[in-house]
């Protein structure tokens, strides 16, 4: 289920949880992507995190990185990274390892949402098992999609390449640098 479509209780939930974690930005000028990994860096000590310059030169030089899209469907439909599968983001781990599992051994799993708290969460939960199936490595993209976007880097939505991106909500679409690319549906 979107968020776009809980009741309007949920809805309230959702933001006052998101106002309890994010205290430290009281002000504008502190709401920034770098801002907000300094916060999931230190929420979730455990996650790695890979910066898009390496992640675009590891996915350019092999074939050994698969991405995993912490994305609710409407997100991932307007735009996501090339290659990448998407994973509700409270999906069960046995449902993840029984979807998923098989295609993880050998490869460097990488995760990455909006701008990195619900795929540092997902991380953070199967990191460990991962491992255990044989994965090389298990990272958190930082910065996210945002980060991605805002360094004009490729995305596609189904086949075709564009230049849009979701920005969830209009508070978090804030850390999109060009916001007449922000949309809620696919677009061309």
């Amino acid at each position: 289920m979107s968020w776009t479509r809980l009741p309007p209780a949920s809805i309230t939930g959702l933001v006052m949880a998101m106002a309890v974690w994010l205290p430290g930005f009281a002000h504008a000028a502190d709401f920034t992507l770098n801002a907000v990994h300094s916060s999931i860096v230190r929420d979730f000590t455990t996650v790695r995190h890979l910066t898009a310059d390496i992640l675009a030169g590891r996915l350019k030089q092999s074939g050994d990185v698969i991405l995993f899209d912490v994305r609710e469907g409407d997100e991932f439909e307007v735009s996501h990274l090339a290659g990448a599968t998407r994973v509700d983001p409270g999906i069960w781990r046995h449902t993840f390892f029984t979807r998923h599992g098989d295609a993880v051994k050998g490869k460097t799993v990488v995760f990455y949402c909006s701008v990195g708290v619900r795929s540092s969460k997902l991380a953070a939960k199967l990191q460990a098992a991962l491992a255990a199936r044989g994965a090389k490595a298990v990272y958190n993209l930082q910065g996210g999609i945002f980060h991605w976007h805002n360094e004009r880097r490729p995305l596609t939505s189904g086949a075709a390449p564009t230049s849009f991106v979701h920005p969830f909500d209009d508070h978090w679409g804030q850390l999109v640098k060009r916001r007449g690319l922000l949309r809620y549906k696919p677009g061309r």
